[in-house]
């Protein structure tokens, strides 16, 4: 049995623990180089990472070992895949009877030390999430088998550590946004359980978390700890030490070799001037640091972004588009995630970054029961509201509010990386909320493959290039269409204005001769 560049001898024990099968030690004997030596599971797929990358690098020849297992038999490569993981085996008439394993979930890469499958989840707090063990073991056992190599978590819900004295709620309060508080009974608890969560659950993962002063936003990054990073950032402003967070969490920028990911929880919009300024200014922000880290090198962007590109990523837009409280200006008229403000500085911030929506991208052509917009000759599939095609659901399982979602999570990328795009998967579905395991928005899964010729490239840019020609044209004919109907609207007004004080003022000056004639002819 080959992996990579190297056989191996493997020696498999194993012990039985109420029914269950765990592999206490997975013994190789590699002789490799003309060297023989032992060692454990664990150790030797750090080793043959190292060693595979190192070793494509040069004409080195190596010695080819020899498969040598306690009880000579063939094996497959599943056997060596289940014997080197961690899963669960059964014992069947005293033999291992291994799990199936679907290699196409699976990335086996030469250097298995870059980026391949990422995960975004807004969990609507992750101690809550974590007390339903139900829906946090299902969520678990999803996460794992996909392999993901990083998770996004946004609205993470804890508490920053204070390091000086001082309400919680006080911004004069210092604070170690890195790290969560643990100074008072309360947030003790959330603090042990958050430990114990990295310590089971996400063991194989370095943490990066950004948190706000209390139990509100927030965000925590997940990176295997065999990716290195090239740098870290916590904030929009490039005039400021990375290290500073946003005061809210709301920002982490990862570095790796081959792109930057940028993790935001972006502010709801909400209904009254206040939050629109908070969001103006958070957009405003974000579309320059995208058009500075375009010259970089290529950016995926994702998280809850709060935005609903376009009405085919509502399930009832026209309901949606309509809703306002009170008196306010018309570009902020509907359901925050949608308005045309929200839209309108999207837009902006695409274009100053050359970024595409990669879900659009890879399922253009496709529209939804509930969208007028987008149906026609050019829609070759429609959806219906149960379909994997929201991110986010109305929490409320009954009344009428109950099947209103929205698709407002994102993997943004730049152009150039369209190509490096194999899957973009919503993984919640139906009114339901299945797969979204107690939050009101599901994780969102990203699958990259490996670098493409620079051709493919090219092609996909400029497809991306005209198709965003061709919809702000859309959006130009749309914008000037309202307008004329608009001027026409208000040119009819007037006209109608004008005719009735007309009317007006001949009807005044009919009763002032009458009257004058009146008074003569007494």
């Amino acid at each position: 049995m080959k992996i990579g560049k190297k056989h191996l001898a493997l020696i498999y024990t194993k012990v039985n623990i109420h029914s269950r099968v765990v592999p206490t030690q997975v013994h190789l004997r590699l002789m490799y180089m003309g060297k023989t030596e032992m060692i454990s599971g664990t150790d030797f797929t750090k080793k043959r990472q190292k060693d595979d990358c190192k070793y494509e690098q040069d004409d080195v020849q190596k010695k080819k070992t020899k498969l040598v297992l306690k009880e000579e038999r063939n094996i497959s490569k599943n056997t060596i895949v289940n014997y080197l993981s961690f899963s669960d085996k059964k014992i069947e008439n005293g033999n291992i009877k291994k799990e199936e394993v679907d290699e196409s979930k699976i990335y086996l890469s030469k250097c298995s030390n870059k980026v391949r499958t990422i995960v975004t989840w807004n969990l609507n707090s992750i101690t809550a999430r974590y007390k339903n063990k139900e829906k946090w073991n299902d969520f678990m056992k999803f996460f794992n088998s996909i392999n993901a190599d990083v998770l996004c978590f946004q609205e993470v819900r804890l508490p920053a550590m204070n390091i000086s004295e001082g309400k919680c709620k006080s911004n004069d309060v210092l604070r170690d946004r890195g790290k969560i508080k643990n100074t008072d009974q309360k947030s003790l608890i959330d603090y042990e359980v958050m430990n114990a969560i990295l310590k089971n659950d996400f063991k194989n993962y370095n943490a990066y978390f950004s948190l706000a002063n209390i139990k509100y936003s927030g965000q925590l990054v997940l990176v295997k700890k065999n990716i290195p990073l090239k740098s870290i950032r916590y904030n929009l402003s490039l005039d400021i030490d990375a290290n500073i967070h946003h005061e809210e969490g709301r920002i982490i920028l990862v570095e790796f070799e081959e792109f930057f990911l940028l993790s935001t929880y972006t502010p709801n919009n909400g209904f009254d001037k206040i939050k629109f300024e908070r969001r103006r200014l958070f957009d405003e922000k974000l579309e320059k640091f995208v058009s500075f880290l375009k010259n970089k090198k290529s950016l995926i962007w994702t998280g809850d972004l709060n935005i609903a590109p376009e009405d085919i990523d509502l399930s009832h837009p026209a309901e949606f588009r309509k809703m306002k409280k009170g008196n306010v200006p018309k570009e902020f008229i509907g359901q925050p995630g949608c308005t045309d403000f929200e839209r309108k500085n999207f837009r902006k911030i695409m274009t100053a970054g050359n970024l595409v929506d990669s879900y659009r991208y890879l399922n253009r052509g496709i529209t939804n029961e509930g969208d007028i917009t987008h149906a026609g000759k050019n829609a070759q599939t429609k959806h219906n509201i149960n379909d994997n095609i929201y991110t986010w659901r109305c929490p409320f399982l009954i009344g009428k509010q109950c099947n209103k979602a929205m698709r407002i999570d994102h993997f943004i990328v730049s152009k150039n990386f369209l190509t490096r795009v194999e899957k973009v998967e919503i993984h919640g579905y139906g009114v339901s909320h299945n797969n979204f395991y107690g939050s009101d928005h599901c994780p969102v899964i990203l699958r990259l493959n490996e670098a493409p010729r620079m051709e493919e490239t090219a092609k996909a840019e400029e497809t991306a290039k005209a198709e965003e020609t061709a919809k702000a044209e859309e959006t130009a004919k749309a914008e000037e269409t309202a307008k004329t109907e608009e001027t026409a609207k208000a040119e009819e007004t007037a006209k109608a204005e004008e005719t009735a004080k007309a009317e007006e003022t001949a009807k005044t000056e009919e009763t002032s001769k009458a009257e004058e004639t009146g008074a003569i002819a007494t």
